[in-house]
């Protein structure tokens, strides 16, 4: 309930097309997803301030980070270990 609360206060209106970020929530698990770097650093420190500000902490050990870029003829996937 606390995490509904939260996304509700960001901005995910849109569609896939037309945002620069995405969240998809299930459960206690959140995924941002974004088009650039800058985008995705955004929602993530306002969802963690949003989060704080509610008694939640971003568990840093469980969270993982994935970059996906398109080329002319694959998709690649790449994991880091901080965010970008």
């Amino acid at each position: 309930m606390v995490l509904e609360g939260i996304i509700r206060k960001l901005d995910t209106r849109g569609n896939t097309s037309t945002k620069l970020t995405q969240l998809c929530a299930y459960a206690d698990d959140l995924v941002i997803i974004a088009r650039t770097p800058n985008a995705l650093n955004e929602m993530f420190l306002t969802l963690e301030k949003e989060a704080r500000y509610a008694g939640l902490i971003v568990n840093q050990s469980k969270t993982k980070y994935m970059k996906t870029a398109r080329g002319k003829d694959k998709i690649t996937q790449q994991y880091i270990t901080k965010p970008v």
